[in-house]
């Protein structure tokens, strides 16, 4: 479904992998010889493409015991991306993690020479498939922590943002809400007019309702949520 090409190096196709934490492929780029790389080319292979619903959130990461990162995504209207890969070891980075990644740079010098970087053998993307309003979510916070690194606020920002892995769920409603405010937003506004829709149907001359009505509609609700939680992206307002 996808492709990918670091510089100097062979094209590699991704391979679908099933009950990976909503990873639902992952391409490898390695050589027999480590190097430096600089640019990795993605995109989606010439007979695929994305239903505009939909966008494919792009990982990095060097090696199987690190976390994926989240460094961008393909849609119908963006099948491919460049990424410019500064290593570790680059302009005094020992941490031993991926450098910065840059969507979308073409023509871009990493700034670094191979004396200043430690070669690797092998980069792994991970590609998760999922609705475009959750996965945008997502790459908007990426902007937007990067933008407070950059200004000098990612201390507070770290201290704010307890869980930022997105392959760890949200533990509580407040976190939730702070990784995908937008999602968050949407799923509350459909929950109201859900039980909305639902409540009008029993209201009184004097325009009120019981409370015995709320108390079944949330019975009901939850039931029907546990069964089938897509249903709550189509209520409407009709």
């Amino acid at each position: 479904m996808f492709g990918a090409v670091a510089a100097g190096n062979p094209i590699q196709l991704s391979e679908e992998v099933p009950n990976s934490n909503g990873l639902q492929h992952t391409i490898v780029l390695s050589s027999t010889k480590p190097k430096q790389y600089s640019h990795i080319t993605l995109f989606q292979l010439p007979n695929v493409a994305l239903p505009a619903d939909l966008v494919a959130t792009v990982y990095f990461k060097l090696s199987v015991d690190q976390d994926f990162q989240l460094f961008g995504y393909l849609a119908a209207e963006k099948p491919s991306a460049i990424f410019k890969v500064t290593l570790p070891g680059a302009k005094g980075d020992d941490s031993g993690n991926l450098g910065e990644i840059d969507m979308d740079v073409d023509g871009v010098d990493t700034g670094a020479d191979s004396g200043d970087v430690n070669n690797i053998s092998q980069v792994l993307i991970g590609i998760s498939v999922e609705p475009r309003v959750q996965g945008l979510a997502k790459v908007q916070q990426l902007k937007e922590m990067n933008m407070a690194r950059a200004s000098g606020n990612a201390m507070v920002l770290s201290k704010n943002l307890k869980n930022t892995n997105p392959a760890i769920p949200p533990e509580t409603p407040g976190e939730l809400a702070q990784r995908f405010p937008v999602v968050t937003q949407q799923l509350a506004a459909n929950i109201v007019q859900h039980a909305y829709n639902y409540l009008t149907g029993f209201l009184d001359p004097a325009g009120n309702v019981s409370i015995k009505r709320f108390d079944t509609w949330w019975d009901k609700f939850k039931v029907r949520l546990a069964n089938d939680a897509h249903f709550i992206d189509e209520v409407t307002s009709d």
